[in-house]
């Protein structure tokens, strides 16, 4: 009896680690959308979407934190990033209140872009959990209507 219930116990668990795990959402330049358990590929040049899934604590925690507040929208740039100024102006034309971090100028701000996932890829705009590389004004109205 006690072998099953160790058993059961040991299943159980292993399950619970895989419930967790992060999806990336993304969409490549024909247009074909892919959901792996993997980040998009580094060397592909169209905009990539990330999505990451939340767990119901996870959004309880959130909405209880931040009644009423709209996520932050992020902007990761660089000088002379024709991409970067097409994205800047996309969202002043969309009067979307963002944050610019220049990882020209800002060695934090380069820090805080590599912890996302370790690379100088710019434009990067993060609204809430979403990350979208590249500039696609599709993509980021996509992203921007994911906003509450």
């Amino acid at each position: 009896m006690k072998k099953i219930l160790f058993f059961s116990l040991t299943v159980v668990l292993l399950l619970a680690g895989t419930g967790g795990a992060d999806f990336y959402t993304w969409e490549d330049e024909a247009g074909v959308t892919h959901i792996t358990d993997y980040p998009p590929p580094k060397n592909q040049k169209n905009v990539k979407l990330k999505m990451f899934e939340e767990t119901s604590s996870d959004r309880l925690g959130n909405a209880a934190a931040h009644v009423g507040e709209k996520p932050e929208i992020i902007l990761y740039t660089k000088n002379d990033c024709a991409e970067c100024d097409k994205a800047r102006e996309f969202l002043a034309a969309q009067n979307m209140t963002s944050i610019e971090y220049n990882i020209d100028l800002d060695r934090a701000a380069l820090k805080r872009r590599k912890a996302i996932d370790d690379s100088e890829e710019v434009p990067l705009l993060v609204v809430g959990r979403t990350q979208v590389y590249g500039f696609s004004e599709v993509t980021y109205n996509r992203a921007l209507k994911a906003l509450p």
